[in-house]
């Protein structure tokens, strides 16, 4: 049976909502996903709006507000119930209609002296135009770079606003998230969306990218998702937390990624991404895993290591690792499901029933895996993705590779039992 201990034995990764003076800050998050592009020569997505229904349920017991774009296909709705109801369709009426109200409540925020944070997806097609403007495909046309420092940046009222943009993470297998158009590289294009000079007229801003050099962005058809995406929520749930005080912010979120992805030895798999935190609070964090009262926890203690993946009942792969084992490590999840922590032929079924309760991973019961590999490119990814353990000595290596001294000294700081 599994154990379950007091969400504060061993968990003081989560001290950190014990802010003392620190005013609080109020989340919001706006999700525009679309599987169509507004060129003819761009395949339709497959699994852009159930990235778009994975960021909703991440993002939703974190935030005041959640708001989706998207249309959901039918294999999407029967995982989601419930959810095409709350969502309306990624026009551009629909996201200017969504920033205005959540513009609203941000300024009432601030005017109470709280910190509103928005963090802002995009999934879906990326192009850049023949005059060399970047822009994103919403069902109605495209977004180009210029409005979106116009019309979603420059009137935001957030005190902090998280931009993370997933049109073309070139990643290894399976389904191609369509094909890029003609021309110079993505990652141009990219520069084209947000440049540098630009993106310092706001120092709220942090982006998160994902990009690549000259190939296509790809989806993978076991976990129904975008490669990038799934690292991308896989480390906002505390797998890419690498000091244990419960948040993950861009430093850790860039190095998590690399890490899961520097296994793939195929060129058309190594990271391209681009990762930049706010300038006006470098060590902001992406996440934290105290933030929510609702959600529960897995504790994956020391001594346990490997590539690890959580599965909920509905067999959506909600969180993926491979872990160090000189550390323990915490993620969360959802409650009331039933969960599997799956291995490489092996499995452990728990449940989260109810809110901060802490599952440990150390006393579940394992088993044979009764899920098969589903053939060679399932077997190729399975062993490359996330296939180098990631913690604190991944991560000091990976920042001196960059030339880069860790927030704070944050890879020294101890989790402490």
């Amino acid at each position: 049976m599994p154990s379950h201990r007091p969400l504060a034995l061993g968990v003081l990764l989560l001290a950190g909502s014990a802010a003392s003076a620190a005013p609080e800050q109020v989340h919001y998050a706006l999700i525009v996903a679309s599987n169509t592009g507004t060129e003819p020569s761009q395949a339709p997505l497959r699994y852009a709006d159930d990235d778009g229904a994975r960021y909703y349920e991440l993002f939703a017991p974190r935030s005041r507000e959640v708001v989706l774009l998207s249309v959901l296909d039918p294999d999407t709705q029967a995982l989601h119930p419930g959810l095409a109801a709350k969502t309306r369709p990624p026009t551009r009426a629909a996201l200017m209609d969504a920033l205005a109200r959540l513009n609203g409540r941000m300024a009432e925020d601030r005017a109470k002296g709280a910190v509103p944070v928005l963090s802002f997806v995009f999934v879906g097609h990326g192009k850049r135009g023949a005059a060399g403007e970047g822009s994103v495909s919403l069902l109605d046309g495209p977004l180009t770079r210029t409005e979106l420092y116009s019309r979603v940046l420059a009137p935001s009222k957030a005190s902090f606003l998280q931009l993370i943009v997933d049109a073309c993470d070139s990643y290894f297998f399976v389904h191609s998230r369509g094909a890029l158009p003609v021309g110079p590289a993505y990652a141009d294009a990219v520069k084209g969306l947000l440049g540098n000079r630009e993106l310092e007229r706001f120092p709220q801003v942090g982006v998160v990218l994902s990009t690549s050099s000259e190939q296509e962005s790809h989806e993978w058809s076991a976990i129904r998702s975008g490669v990038f995406s799934h690292m991308v929520r896989s480390a906002l749930s505390g797998a890419g937390d690498v000091n244990g005080d419960g948040k993950v912010d861009y430093a850790e979120l860039r190095a998590f990624v690399a890490a899961a992805s520097q296994g793939i030895d195929d060129v058309r798999g190594q990271s391209r991404v681009y990762i930049q935190p706010p300038a006006l609070d470098r060590t902001f964090a992406l996440t934290n895993l105290a933030d929510a009262a609702s959600l529960g926890y897995l504790l994956v203690p020391t001594g346990v290591a490997g590539r690890l993946w959580v599965e909920d009942a509905r067999g959506i792969r909600v969180v993926e690792l491979h872990k160090e084992r000189e550390r323990p490590l915490v993620v969360s999840l959802p409650v009331r499901r039933g969960y599997y922590l799956r291995a490489n032929g092996r499995e452990a079924s728990f449940s989260i029933t109810r809110a901060s309760e802490v599952v440990d991973a150390g006393g579940l019961r394992w088993s044979d895996s009764s899920v098969a590999a589903r053939g060679a490119v399932e077997d190729a990814l399975r062993f490359k993705l996330f296939s180098v353990p990631f913690g604190p000595r991944f991560y000091r290596g990976y920042m001196a590779s960059l030339g880069v001294t860790p927030p704070s000294d944050e890879a020294d700081a101890l989790l402490v039992p």
